[in-house]
């Protein structure tokens, strides 16, 4: 039985999209644009007080993970080789701080993103 043959469609790009209320991996082909495959995961968010979002700094790592994992598969079904992705971009939530202790590499609290007004 022949293994079957993964199609070669050039330079593939990926870009995983983590913001407060979910993650997205896409992968895109780099000459057309055409978006090939994607993924997202609903992110649990906390409201502890006024005009504060936290979120589980492991919760988003996986959510990451999950996404990149999940797009790879669904690209497999469809015979693309994720070999051909050949860079990925990362849009993250910038005012979000997370502190990871150095030695652990545990977080040492939620992730914590303080929302404005205006």
């Amino acid at each position: 039985m022949a293994a079957s043959k993964k199609a070669v469609l050039g330079p593939l790009v990926g870009a995983v999209d983590q913001g407060t209320s979910s993650t997205r991996f896409l992968v895109f082909n780099s000459k057309t644009a055409e978006l090939l495959s994607h993924h997202q995961v609903e992110i649990k968010q906390e409201f502890p007080r006024e005009g504060w979002v936290e979120q589980d700094p492991k919760e988003i790592l996986h959510s990451v993970y999950e996404c990149i994992e999940k797009t790879c598969e669904k690209l497999g079904q469809l015979n693309i080789d994720i070999s051909n992705i050949k860079a990925i971009g990362v849009s993250n939530q910038r005012e979000t701080t997370v502190v990871w202790d150095r030695l652990t590499g545990e977080p040492l609290y939620n992730a914590v993103d303080c929302l404005t007004n205006g």
